[in-house]
C-alpha cells in the first residue's frame, strides 16, 4: 500500500481511482471520537516534574530515554492497583494505561517500546481527555508516516500499522476473502508475498473495492461525528499538520466524484522535524490551521449522491489515468507478450565498436 501512496494528495492511487483512509475509517476501526479539540502544544516536558504530578512517582534511571518512558515500566508499576487504592492512585493508573494505549497501539514510534510523556499534560484532567479529537490525531500521524515511508532511504514504518492493515482488509476484497469473518486477515495470497500482492492490486477490478463497507453496521452515530468525517481541513498532532482530502474520495461517502482541484502543497509542513530540537508551542505556530479545524463544519463535503452502483464516471477515469501511474509492475509486462514489439536492439544499426 505504501507503493500506492501519494504524499501530494494523501491518497492511494489504485487502478479503480483514488481512495484513502478517512476520519470515518478511524472512527469505525478504532472507535475514536472525531469531533473535538486538536491534540497540540509543546513537545518539551520536564520528566521528573510531569511524572511526579500526574503519575505520583519519579521513574528510576533506565525507565526513561529523553522525554519518553518505557511501556514495560508503566505496565509493571501501575497494572496492579487494588480496590483500596486512593482516587489519586487510580487516576495515575488510568493515565499510565492510556499512555500504553497511545505508545503501543494508536501512535507507536519505531521502537514500539516507549511513549512520549507530553501526553500527560493532556491527561491531567481525565474528564477533559475524551473531548480531544484522537481520531484526527491518529490519522495525522499515519498520513505523515506514509509520506515518509515513500522515500527511498526509509526502510520501516511507525504509527498505527493496525489501522492501515484493517483498512486494506475491509476495503480491498482482492487481498481478503471476506471482510466480515474471523480472522479478518484471511488473505488470498501467502503472507509477505509482496510480488503477489502487487499483482493482485495491479489487476483488481472495480467491484473488488468496497466504497462504503460500514453501511451494514447497527450503530447509531452522532450527527456531529458524521459531518466531521467528510470535512476538507487540516489534521493536527503537535508539530504535524496534514490535509484531509475528502474531496478527492467523494465516492467513499456516497457522492459522485468530480475531477478534483490541484492539492495544497504540503512541502513546508513535511519539512518540520522535531529531531532538530525545535521546541515551539505548536498551538501557536499552527494557529491558522487549528482555527480551520475548529471551523471545520464550514468545510463539509457537498455533492450529489450516487443512486446506482458506486463507481467512477468515464470522465473521471479518463482524467485519472492521465494523472497517475496505474501499475506497480512495468506496464509492458502486464500485456500479452505476443502483442509487444521486440525490445532487442537492431544490431545492424549499432556502431561496430560496441560488442553485439
Amino acid at each position: 500500500m505504501v507503493e500506492r501512496w501519494r504524499p501530494e494528495t494523501h491518497t492511494f492511487h489504485l487502478p479503480i481511482g483514488e481512495c484513502t483512509i478517512t476520519l470515518e475509517d478511524v472512527y469505525y476501526i478504532l472507535g475514536l471520537n472525531v469531533f473535538g479539540i486538536p491534540v497540540s502544544g509543546s513537545n518539551f516536558v520536564n520528566v521528573k516534574d510531569v511524572c511526579q504530578e500526574y503519575l505520583g512517582v519519579i521513574p528510576p534511571e533506565g525507565a526513561t530515554k529523553g522525554n519518553s518512558i518505557k511501556l514495560k515500566w508503566l505496565k509493571d508499576t501501575f497494572d496492579n492497583v487494588g480496590e483500596k487504592a486512593s482516587e489519586v492512585e487510580k487516576q495515575a493508573s488510568c493515565r499510565a494505561y492510556i499512555l500504553r494505549m497511545i505508545g503501543g497501539l494508536l501512535m507507536p514510534d519505531k521502537s514500539n517500546n516507549r511513549v512520549h510523556l507530553k501526553y500527560l499534560s493532556i491527561l491531567g484532567d481525565l474528564n477533559k481527555a475524551s473531548h480531544y479529537s484522537w481520531d484526527s490525531t491518529v490519522l495525522a500521524t499515519l498520513y505523515r508516516e506514509l509520506c515518509l515511508a515513500t522515500k527511498l532511504d526509509v526502510m520501516s514504518m511507525g504509527e498505527c500499522a493496525l489501522l492501515l492493515q484493517n483498512w486494506a482488509w475491509y476495503r480491498l476484497s482482492c487481498v481478503a476473502l471476506d471482510a466480515w469473518i474471523f480472522p479478518l486477515a484471511q488473505s488470498k495470497v501467502p503472507h509477505n508475498d509482496i510480488k503477489r500482492y502487487q499483482n493482485k492490486i495491479d489487476h483488481m477490478m472495480v467491484q473488488e473495492f468496497r466504497w462504503r463497507p460500514y453501511l451494514g453496521f447497527q450503530h447509531e452515530v452522532p450527527k456531529q461525528e458524521i459531518n466531521t468525517w467528510t470535512v476538507c481541513t487540516y489534521l493536527h498532532y503537535y508539530h504535524i499538520v496534514e490535509k484531509h482530502h475528502a474531496d478527492r474520495v467523494a465516492l467513499q461517502f456516497g457522492f459522485h466524484q468530480q475531477i478534483p482541484q490541484p492539492p495544497k502543497d504540503m512541502t513546508l509542513y513535511h519539512e518540520i522535524d522535531i529531531r532538530r530540537d525545535i521546541d515551539d508551542n505548536w498551538s501557536v505556530v499552527w494557529k491558522d490551521e487549528i482555527q480551520h479545524w475548529n471551523e471545520c463544519q464550514n468545510y463539509i463535503l457537498q455533492g450529489q449522491y450516487v443512486e446506482s452502483v458506486l463507481r467512477h464516471t468515464n470522465e473521471y477515469m479518463n482524467w485519472f489515468m492521465h494523472h497517475t501511474k496505474l501499475y506497480i509492475y512495468v506496464e509492458r509486462y502486464l500485456c500479452d507478450p505476443r502483442l509487444q514489439p521486440s525490445t532487442y536492439p537492431d544490431v545492424h544499426s549499432m556502431p561496430q565498436s560496441i560488442p553485439q
